[in-house]
């Protein structure tokens, strides 16, 4: 599974754009209904295949980022990442995240004398940071209004 984090993010070339606006246009209407649909692909072989719901929605997550030629990595949540992969996803320095795990911000394992930190905690540390950020510049915008500097 680490394999995934080791290959560079994938970005779709201008033909594979195209391509992915074309299904994202065509796709979308169909994952916001929210059920599990067949897709049948016909080239030289005819083949329906069974898609759940939530993968066709990430199916066009996906194509979405495709077709804007913006960069795209799979992270399993499980999987354990090095320092440096664990700082490059939270766009952060490598010694940043060192002080964040020792000052126990995130859980995290050594393997020997190295730190390993699961992709899962990494995600949860950025959804709860970024809310702190939202709430603190929600109480300044009312702190500026409360005293009429808007």
């Amino acid at each position: 599974m680490l394999a995934l984090m080791e290959k560079a993010p994938f970005v779709a070339s201008d033909e594979e754009a195209l391509i992915a606006r074309e299904a994202v246009s065509r796709l979308r209407p169909i994952a916001e209904g929210n059920q599990d649909v067949r897709l049948r692909v016909m080239e030289s072989v005819d083949v329906v295949v069974p898609v759940p719901a939530r993968a066709l929605r990430l199916i066009v997550d996906v194509l979405t980022y495709m077709g804007d030629q913006k960069a795209v990595s799979f992270i399993p949540h499980d999987v354990e990442l090095t320092t440096q992969q664990a700082a490059d996803l939270l766009n952060v320095s490598r010694p940043h995240l060192i002080g964040l795990l020792e000052r126990g911000e995130l859980p995290f394992r050594r393997v020997g004398a190295h730190r390993r930190v699961r992709a899962a905690d990494l995600i949860e540390h950025k959804r709860r940071d970024e809310a702190q950020r939202k709430d603190a510049l929600d109480r300044m915008a009312d702190l500026t209004q409360d005293l009429g500097l808007d």
